[in-house]
């Protein structure tokens, strides 16, 4: 810990404001990493609506595009540097990432004020000006001005940067969870006076400059709405909401930076001081995407035609003359004529419950291995690199699958739209093809570790671990598209599927076009994703088995402890897609539908619910950690010694949870399905469960 009173070269910083949480701080990471995920996704997607739907290349979409981006930029300057500092038990940053994180969070609340700025400017013309908008502004104009925006605050900061590198530090702790331009200034030994001054002006600059324009646009708006039609009124509540509410949340957030930054707020508790320094940093990306998407009539009519279709059952399309696709049915979902509208309903929240029990246990499982061999160090090595990688393709898989189905269950009408059809195809296929290329290198790490015990660690290093992870993963993406490729260019005669999701060859079979090309290349790319992996695999399994009859009972039960799961698992899933292939691509037709449903779904909900578990349980290092950080030792006298009286304890505690998790979870889903029931008392009800 640097003094405060010697000049001195700061290399890094340390980070003050990072509570000791323990074991709390596991689940502050899944929170975080939640929240960064959710905002990625949301404005992602908005920005690839509005980028790929020509209808919304005008200025107002245009400017919520830069607004959208500009979330992601400024999450991504803080949200990763978050969950490294979550999980590390020493909270430091190096002084050029230091720098560059507040370049980045600096601008991004820049660039977020001058974005609200044009936008209201772009309100005001379109109110008070409808007849002269398309000339007064139009996407040539509002692209220069994103320009202007984006340009005069990454200047604006760089002078502010470049003060700030040249002052002689006499300290290094930061009281913040991320780096602050103000308290590093705060640190200095050298004359601050030009960069409080030239700090306090670019201050005055960046709320002055915005707030010029948005002032003169809502006092022009103001009174139009006044004097004008009811018409008028409701176009400037409808399009001028959403702004309001995120330029007054925006400058409530950053007033409290701003304070909290240049005034001593030591009187404020410390966890209250956290949540309001991160408050502008994480509501506003999150809110923006949430608040636009539902409001904007537009962009939320395209986003509800891109996610899902309101069809009629009648509309299902003829097998017989070529049409332009723009939605498949599933019919997996219709063969359950034969039960009362009571009982499908009973039936499909019963599967419904059950397929979401299946994802959150994957998820919780898969993530927590994850998460686990990613804090401990000792971990990180070859063979739980690889288990890393597949449990993150488990997850890749299922959330791929799962989410997808637990909305066709509470369908009445099970479509999906052509796009997201595809991308469903994209993600499952390329998840098998990851997933058995993931266990060819798992076998060859473990050839190495049997075979070659003494030159492993030179053979097989964590470097070389990840650039095969690279590999495989690259290998699967670029394999795939080509495939895909081939199949989005047929003309359909149908849209009839009949299965749970979308499959790639279901759809090649609906086609009135010339398919042999597809069929050749399927059958190709069918042989290389099996015969790629299966000869290291049947190699490496051969000269194991070599070096066991050959070698010591050591040698034998080494092989034994670490190649049982890694066996169970290839053989697990080679028998499910194995299954999933001939149901593709020979007629099914004599085998129950239940029991094709069931052998349809077999590899994408076992292996990722299996894998997580058996290797927790085998892989001795890996069990042990999990042991360490999921329980403790309970002192002898916790609890009194019951004998066999704890197993029926045991029964009748399980049977307790059982029936309240099946009772409240049954209400909550019953009070969510049904609109009737979408009541404040219900709702709160609802909150109490």
């Amino acid at each position: 810990m640097m003094s405060n009173s010697t000049p001195l070269t700061v290399s890094y910083f340390i980070l003050g404001a990072y509570l000791h949480i323990g074991y709390l701080r596991y689940l502050c990471f899944m929170i975080t990493a939640m929240l960064y995920i959710v905002i990625v996704v949301a404005n992602t997607s908005l920005i690839v609506v509005i980028c790929v739907n020509r209808s919304l290349h005008e200025p107002m979409y245009l400017f919520l595009c830069s607004l959208f981006v500009n979330e992601l930029y400024g999450s991504t300057g803080l949200f990763p540097f978050l969950l490294v500092q979550i999980l590390s038990d020493i909270h430091t940053v190096s002084a050029p990432l230091c720098f560059l994180q507040m370049f980045c969070l600096y601008t991004y609340a820049n660039i977020q004020f001058c974005n609200l700025a044009v936008m209201s400017y772009d309100r005001y013309l379109a109110i008070c000006h409808p007849l002269q908008y398309n000339t007064r502004m139009n996407s040539n104009k509002a692209a220069i001005l994103i320009i202007l925006v984006w340009l005069y605050s990454f200047v604006k900061f760089t002078i502010t940067l470049s003060l700030n590198i040249r002052l002689t530090l006499c300290g290094n702790i930061i009281d913040s969870l991320n780096c602050n331009n103000h308290l590093v200034v705060k640190l200095a030994c050298s004359d601050t006076q030009v960069n409080n001054i030239y700090g306090l002006f670019s201050i005055v600059l960046s709320i002055l400059v915005p707030l010029f324009p948005i002032l003169f646009s809502y006092m022009r708006i103001l009174r139009v709405c006044f004097s004008g039609s009811k018409q008028t009124r409701q176009k400037a509540v409808s399009t001028c909401t959403p702004h309001l509410v995120s330029l007054l949340n925006f400058s409530f957030g950053c007033s409290f930076e701003i304070l909290q930054s240049r005034f001593d707020m030591s009187g404020v508790p410390s966890v209250l001081r956290i949540i309001l320094s991160l408050y502008f940093l994480i509501i506003q990306p999150l809110m923006n995407p949430v608040m636009y998407g539902l409001q904007m009539s537009k962009l939320r009519n395209i986003c509800k035609h891109v996610l899902c279709y309101k069809l009629l059952a009648d509309r299902m399309m003829s097998n017989s003359t070529s049409l332009t696709v723009s939605f498949f049915i599933l019919g997996a979902y219709l063969n359950i004529g034969y039960l009362s509208l009571f009982e499908l309903d009973i039936l499909r929240y019963l599967c419904f419950m059950i397929t979401a029990m299946l994802y959150i246990v994957i998820v919780v499982a898969n993530t927590s291995l994850i998460v686990v061999i990613c804090v401990n160090r000792s971990l990180h090595e070859p063979m739980y690199l690889f288990l890393c990688s597949l449990f993150v393709n488990e997850l890749y898989g299922s959330t791929g699958l799962f989410p997808f189905l637990l909305v066709q269950i509470l369908s009445d009408i099970h479509t999906v739209s052509a796009p997201l059809c595809f991308l469903q195809i994209f993600c499952l296929h390329t998840y098998g093809g990851i997933e058995f290329s993931n266990l060819t290198v798992m076998s060859y790490d473990r050839y190495l570790a049997i075979c070659y015990p003494l030159q492993y660690n030179t053979r097989m290093t964590s470097n070389k671990a990840v650039i095969f992870i690279i590999l495989l993963w690259l290998y699967s993406f670029v394999k795939f598209p080509i495939t895909l490729y081939l199949s989005i260019r047929l003309t359909l005669c149908g849209n009839l599927i009949n299965g749970l999701y979308c499959s790639n060859y279901a759809v090649v079979k609906l086609a009135c076009s010339d398919t042999q090309v597809n069929n050749i290349y399927g059958l190709f790319t069918i042989a290389l994703s099996v015969l790629v992996p299966l000869i290291p695999i049947l190699f490496s399994y051969m000269r194991i088995l070599r070096v066991c009859f050959s070698g010591s009972k050591q040698t034998r039960q080494k092989a034994v402890s670490t190649c049982t799961p890694h066996l169970v698992s290839l053989l697990n899933f080679s028998l499910a897609a194995a299954l999933e292939v001939l149901q593709s691509r020979f007629d099914m037709s004599g085998v129950p539908s239940a029991l094709r449903i069931i052998l349809s779904l077999y590899f994408l909900i076992i292996q990722p619910l299996m894998n997580p578990v058996m290797y927790g349980l085998q892989m001795s290092k890996l069990r042990n950690i999990c042991k360490h950080v999921l329980c403790y030792k309970l002192l002898a006298g916790s609890y009194l010694n019951i004998g066999y009286l704890r197993y029926l304890c045991f029964m009748i505690t399980a049977m307790l949870y059982i029936v309240i998790v099946v009772a409240n979870t049954s209400l909550i889903v019953v009070i969510c399905v049904n609109r009737s029931l979408h009541e404040p008392m219900y709702l709160f009800l609802c909150s109490c469960l």
